[in-house]
């Protein structure tokens, strides 16, 4: 899909730095450590990665806290994360690749890739997956109607200590698996909507959509992600985690990864394990700050260069609203939610006061699997062109902003959607309420 040569060229030794985004993000670390009960844990906390580009330039990447706390492990470029669904956009990718290569159509229904599926499957388009306009209810409701979980499981989960992370089991168990989510799918004979009328956020169409790329490429999704997108867009630390993963000990994979916490009261408490760990597509794809950020600089160089697909550009494909047939629109492009606004700026020309029109848009998704949190904010602004003119790419300012943290801190002061939309405040001030990503619904 984009341009398959993106290198950072970083100077490990001397990284882009904003001094701003340094001061603010220990600031809030060390009011965070004061609140905790034992005194020496208080410079010892879990923390965050941050990327940030502005316009063409990778202008911070920086890490804070530690990866580990037992073994005092700082959190660095090569520490890996869980990006919990921060990975449905390589899901959606991967899905346009396959519709590239003539493999699929989105408007194919999905009873044409599963047998066996009730008839609302023939309304149900790949598409309406992706959009999540499907009518398809959300695993985790249909783990608990099973009757293999429990109603508090996820809670528990959360305040039990467990070290799965990064051992990530040697033995495993009967885990729950993308199969087991499409016999769930199965036995579910109704649905509550109909497809393509509402946007429903559930993760199982994304569970879907990646048994479907299996199945079309007669590969393992894992492997497939791997070949077409992570290898060739210079990835390395990128993966897909599914029952079939084995790491040795000592792989990167296994050394490199964070452990995940949730704070517990006065102090952060390793978790990790659930029987859903092994699910892919709506989650559980892992990987490095470095890696997303060279990520987040080739999607926008694709969007600069003006690459097309199948005579739509990249923004098309990939950030355009999805029209219902009930002509309701939905925000939500291939795993991005968008936001767009327009405004009004009075300026000085040549000792006269005018007013310019500027445009917005973003691009935004939170990624949340146990104490993992992540958030990723993409905006761009520009004054509107003349009538019948195109908008000059030298007069459109950019920003994208990835943030990856290893725990749930348990304060609303102290979220990577937070750190985000406070970043987007140091490059972007001067907008002040006409900053798009100041408007970010944090809570």
């Amino acid at each position: 899909m984009a341009s398959r040569e993106v290198h950072l060229n970083l100077d490990r030794n001397a990284l882009p730095n904003e001094p701003r985004i340094d001061k603010f993000i220990n600031e809030i670390m060390s009011e965070l450590g004061a609140h905790l009960t034992n005194p020496e844990d208080r410079e010892r906390l879990p923390g965050v990665a941050v990327a940030v580009r502005f316009n063409r330039k990778l202008v911070h990447l920086n890490c804070y806290g530690y990866a580990n706390l037992e073994t005092n492990a700082k959190i660095t470029l090569d520490t890996i994360f869980d990006l919990g669904s921060l990975s449905k956009q390589f899901t959606a990718m991967a899905v346009l690749d396959c519709e590239i290569f003539k493999l699929l159509d989105l408007k194919d229904p999905l009873s044409k890739f599963f047998k066996g599926l009730p008839r609302y499957a023939d309304s149900i388009t790949v598409a309406d997956l992706i959009h999540h306009t499907s009518g398809l209810p959300d695993y985790t409701k249909l783990h608990v109607a099973s009757r293999r979980a429990a109603e508090d499981w996820y809670e528990k989960a959360l305040a039990e200590p467990n070290d799965w992370y990064p051992k990530m089991l040697k033995k495993r168990k009967k885990e729950i698996t993308n199969k087991d989510v499409l016999r769930w799918i199965t036995s579910q004979k109704l649905l509550a909507k109909d497809p393509d009328t509402e946007f429903d956020y559930s993760n199982s169409g994304y569970v879907v959509l990646a048994e479907l790329v299996a199945s079309v490429t007669n590969m393992r999704f894992a492997d497939f992600l791997s070949e077409v997108i992570f290898k060739q867009f210079q990835m390395p630390h990128t993966y897909v985690f599914d029952e079939l993963s084995r790491f040795s000990p000592d792989a990167p994979e296994i050394v490199n990864h964070a452990k995940c916490y949730n704070r517990v009261g006065g102090r952060f408490v390793p978790v990790g394990y659930t029987p859903l760990n092994f699910i892919t597509g709506d989650g559980n794809i892992h990987s490095t700050i470095e890696d997303l950020a060279t990520w987040e600089v080739g999607l926008h160089q694709d969007e600069m260069q003006g690459l097309k697909v199948d005579g739509k550009t990249t923004r098309e494909v990939l950030w355009a609203p999805e029209q219902l047939k009930n002509r309701k629109k939905v925000n939500y492009g291939l795993g991005w939610n968008l936001l767009n606004d327009k405004f009004e700026v009075e300026a000085e020309e040549n000792g006269k006061r005018v007013i310019r029109k500027y445009e917005s848009r973003a691009e935004c998704h939170r990624g949340v699997w146990l104490g993992w949190r992540g958030y990723w904010a993409r905006a761009s602004t520009w004054p509107v062109p003349e009538a019948g003119k195109r908008v000059a790419p030298k007069t459109m300012e950019s920003l994208g902003i990835v943030v990856l943290s290893n725990a749930d801190f348990g304060d609303n002061q102290f979220t990577t959607c937070r750190i985000a939309r406070e970043i987007s405040e140091v490059y972007w001030g001067k907008w002040k309420k006409y900053n798009i990503l100041a408007g970010l619904n944090c809570g």
